[in-house]
């Protein structure tokens, strides 16, 4: 659970010194659009098929809760902030996220944070490669 955090203070400090590219609005628009999918998708997987818990603990707990309502809206608005306007190069961008966050969810099982009971990896690589062109399309609907 340190190494979450760890790593979640770390990310928040770069999101508050970055220069944001978005509009508040937009920002807390995708904030709270993160935070229901987590929530959703931790329902169903998570206290319901029982797939994967996270903090050595199957109960949902206020540190799990912070951790969650800070690290993926952060990494979020971190991947539209800098995200490129041309399709062409989104490309490469999406798959460079998507690689990063496959890597970060398997130091967070490295690091016990998650514990995966049903679940694996190749779920979550398939729900991050759909996720960020969701993200995009969210992001320009908004805006």
């Amino acid at each position: 659970m340190i190494y979450m955090y760890v790593i979640t203070g770390i990310i928040l400090l770069v999101y508050l010194v970055i220069t944001k590219h978005m509009e508040r609005r937009t920002i807390y628009n995708v904030w709270v659009t993160i935070i229901c999918i987590e929530l959703v998708a931790d329902l169903i997987l998570w206290n319901i098929m029982e797939l994967y818990y996270f903090a050595g603990d199957r109960q949902f707990d206020f540190g799990v809760m912070l951790i969650k309502f800070l690290t993926a809206p952060i990494f979020g608005i971190l991947f539209l902030n800098y995200m490129p306007d041309s399709f062409s190069r989104f490309i490469a961008y999406w798959v460079l996220w998507t690689a990063f966050t496959i890597f970060f969810e398997w130091t967070a099982v490295y690091f016990d944070y998650i514990t995966y009971t049903g679940w694996n990896l190749w779920y979550s690589s398939i729900f991050y490669i759909l996720i960020f062109p969701f993200l995009r399309w969210h992001y320009y609907y908004v805006r």
